[in-house]
């Protein structure tokens, strides 16, 4: 399995985490932040003084490598400054994007980006046998996503429950 390069937004980490499947995002992505979303991810301890499993496992990550911060030279204005940012970086470097927020996922993939959201991770991590159907309706039910998105997960799930059990 050849590990693709990917721009992430925070929209797509903090679903990975609360779905717990943040350790499989590694084993298919090679992962770059830009400053904005770093700022966004880490919020919670910049400006709250909180210390989420989220912003522990980023940092561990970032320190570790796991996570490289780059910052794109050109923009969009599409969007909030940390999706515009991953978008950016994503267009510039040929990258795969990463993110959850259904706005810029639908526009970004309508312009030729190849998109992941954490939806559609979770059912490849089902699909190639990575986790249970149990974990996958399980990380389906505490990811925030769109009512659509998780009926559409869930609609792939079971095809897939269905052909696996044939």
């Amino acid at each position: 399995m050849v590990k693709q390069n990917a721009s992430i937004d925070a929209s797509f980490w903090i679903n990975c985490c609360a779905g717990g499947i943040v350790e499989f995002v590694p084993l298919y992505f090679s992962i770059f932040v830009t400053s904005p979303v770093l700022d966004e991810i880490r919020y919670p301890t910049t400006h709250l003084s909180m210390e989420p499993y989220s912003v522990v496992t980023f940092d561990e990550w970032v320190a570790d490598g796991r996570i490289i911060v780059r910052q794109p030279r050109s923009t969009v204005d599409w969007f909030q400054p940390g999706e515009n940012a991953a978008i950016a970086l994503a267009v510039e470097a040929d990258y795969w994007l990463l993110i959850d927020d259904a706005n810029a996922f639908h526009r970004a993939k309508h312009f030729g980006i190849r998109v992941v959201g954490t939806t559609d991770f979770i059912v490849l991590l089902y699909d190639q046998n990575v986790i249970t159907r149990e974990q996958a309706q399980k990380a389906l039910n505490a990811i925030r996503v769109s009512k659509k998105q998780r009926r559409q997960a869930l609609s792939v799930l079971e095809s897939l429950f269905r052909r696996k059990e044939e």
